[in-house]
């Protein structure tokens, strides 16, 4: 069992990385290592999130469940919410363990009792990777069926290496991938039954599948890209207001919109997914989030986009001279840039991706 000065000592050695030059997925590999040696785990996952939908994307992931994740997103999103994801996202503390949820007795977990157990995990640990602009991925550690479950002190530990990821990850999200130059696509459909497996799709959906992160990985288990499952689980729920959609990154850069909804008629309660292109204002809304821009600073992007000057931007929004030149400050700063021409080809670089 780690000391409490050991703990101490990775916190510090982790939010250290965090302000590091490292890519996204290398940051998360340094981390996981060192969490590893102080806290004792052996498998883990590390997915990104859709902070709107907080439904789970791409990732990393060591583990011995593959062929079974579509079955333990289904489970997570659905009807198993015992440190599940989304749930952790939501709470005050942002890490849960299977454990302290089910009061000891794991199998009340769906999830874990028909995937996690057969393989021999015991106890899971979940982490929210969340800062004050959303939730951007999690932390999940497995331990053996032969362990002792995460005490409090771990699942703290995690929650504070959680919130210093946090703004790595956002700041991936834009520098991670290339902008590639890749033309317009027309959308892709997966149908999916009422138990998500797959049961027909469209010429172009294998094109969009495979230019998704570790489209190989999940091909080799036979699945889907892992973030169908969530958002086809809520869209069978038959909600309106179920977030089944999710916006993730390309391999080439784009930005590609993920979204399921329920048939109707004769194909009632399959799951159609399209996947596309997103649209110009999906992409600006995720980059308002990720920059972390407000309301006025957005108004103001959204005018310099269109080609306003300083003048003509004073009298749309009724503010001085000095009040624009204020928020372009705040803007340039939250982008790391220091221009308007600079600004406007950070947003076209980023449009012209998708």
């Amino acid at each position: 069992m780690a000391s409490t000065q050991q703990r101490a000592r990775c916190r510090e050695r982790l939010e250290r990385l965090s302000r590091s030059d490292l890519d996204s997925e290398s940051m998360r590999r340094e981390a996981l290592a060192d969490l590893q040696s102080v806290i004792g785990f052996d498998r883990w996952c590390w997915p990104l999130a859709d902070p709107e939908t907080l439904v789970a994307c791409g990732g990393i992931a060591l583990h011995d469940f593959g062929p079974g994740v579509p079955r333990v997103l289904e489970l997570e999103y659905s009807a198993d919410a015992f440190a599940a994801k989304h749930v952790v996202a939501r709470r005050i503390d942002s890490a849960g363990s299977l454990s302290a949820d089910t009061g000891g007795d794991l199998a009340r977990s769906a999830r874990w009792d028909e995937v996690m157990r057969p393989v021999g995990i015991g106890d899971v640990a979940s982490a929210a990777c969340r800062d004050s602009l959303g939730c951007w991925g999690w932390i999940e550690a497995y331990r053996d069926r032969s362990d002792r479950p995460f005490e409090p002190e771990d699942l703290e530990l995690l929650a504070r290496v959680g919130e210093s990821m946090a703004p790595v990850l956002r700041r991936g999200v834009i520098g991670t991938n290339g902008h590639g130059a890749a033309e317009p696509a027309p959308p892709g459909v997966i149908v999916l039954d009422r138990d998500l497996n797959l049961r027909t799709w469209t010429e172009g959906a294998r094109a969009w599948i495979n230019s998704l992160p570790s489209a190989a990985v999940y091909a080799s288990f036979g699945m889907l890209p892992a973030m169908v499952y969530p958002a086809a689980t809520r869209a069978r729920s038959g909600s309106a207001a179920s977030g089944a959609h999710a916006l993730e990154r390309a391999v080439d850069g784009r930005w590609v919109m993920i979204e399921a909804a329920q048939l109707q008629g004769r194909d009632e309660g399959a799951i159609a997914v399209t996947l596309r292109d997103a649209t110009a204002a999906e992409i600006f809304e995720r980059l308002c989030r990720v920059y972390g821009f407000s309301r006025r600073e957005r108004q103001l992007v959204v005018l310099i986009a269109a080609g306003l000057d300083t003048r003509a931007i004073t009298r749309r929004l009724f503010i001085s001279r000095h009040t624009v030149q204020d928020h372009l400050k705040s803007v340039f700063a939250k982008v790391g840039i220091h221009s308007r021409r600079e600004l406007l080809a950070r947003l076209s670089a980023s449009a012209d991706a998708s």
